[in-house]
């Protein structure tokens, strides 16, 4: 009987400190304050658009830096909509953890084109969107420069240069774009001194094809500098201008 009743009290002793600890935790969690913001660029080592710093001073300058802050009070689902309004970042998750800090993953847009018009300059990004230059990080992109809207780079300017992101080889060819009035485009190659007249931006994946066999049956045999110009205007043929 005795024994029973031990066990008894050791039982009640253990539920008691459970509750008791349920409580002081909970009561503890209630008022505990942020002791940091710990930010993660999660693709910081292809693009380098956004800094750590700069994800700290961005919610500085809001007033919704929640260091300092009762963890009960901090909405991360308003420090994720801030950051998310920043042209340079594409998705930003916000979480507390048990040790009473907010951590911050970013991740950031990725430009595939970069604009240049009468002195204005932008990047288009992988979604069709816009976003500034920066001054201190150049993203390694087609550079299309001449009579471009932003309507004309957001359309067929975005889906031409995606096209040239997914191809290897045009990815790695292709440096420069140039438009005129009439949207007609000619490329600037980084193998071979020579420009490449692509006309309307319609069937270029054709074009670029007829433009390849040139390149494998031609110019492999004359070589890549004798040529000044090659124009794919034409349905049939490609014309090419000797120096």
């Amino acid at each position: 009987m005795h024994k029973k009743w031990v066990k008894i009290s050791i039982i009640c002793a253990i539920l008691g400190y459970l509750v008791f600890s349920i409580f002081a935790f909970s009561f503890r969690s209630k008022n505990q304050v942020c002791k940091a913001v710990l930010v993660e660029i999660s693709d910081s080592s292809s693009l380098r658009f956004i800094t750590k710093r700069n994800v700290v001073s961005l919610l500085d300058r809001s007033g919704i830096n929640p260091v300092g802050g009762t963890m009960k009070d901090i909405r991360t689902d308003q420090i994720e909509m801030v950051l998310e309004k920043q042209p340079r970042i594409k998705q930003a998750e916000c979480y507390k953890t048990p040790d009473g800090k907010i951590k911050v993953v970013v991740k950031q847009r990725e430009p595939i084109l970069r604009i240049m018009n009468n002195g204005h300059g932008y990047y288009v990004d992988s979604e069709g969107k816009t976003m500034p230059i920066s001054s201190d990080f150049t993203a390694y992109v087609p550079v299309a420069s001449g009579a471009i809207s932003e309507k004309f780079a957001k359309n067929e300017l975005y889906d031409f240069a995606l096209f040239l992101k997914r191809n290897k080889f045009w990815d790695a060819q292709i440096e420069q774009i140039y438009v005129d009035y009439n949207e007609e485009v000619e490329l600037v190659p980084r193998v071979g001194d020579h420009i490449i007249a692509l006309g309307k931006l319609d069937s270029y994946e054709y074009k670029l094809e007829k433009l390849m066999s040139v390149y494998k049956d031609g110019f492999s045999r004359t070589g890549w500098n004798k040529y000044r110009r090659v124009d794919l205007r034409y349905e049939n043929q490609v014309v090419c201008t000797k120096r």
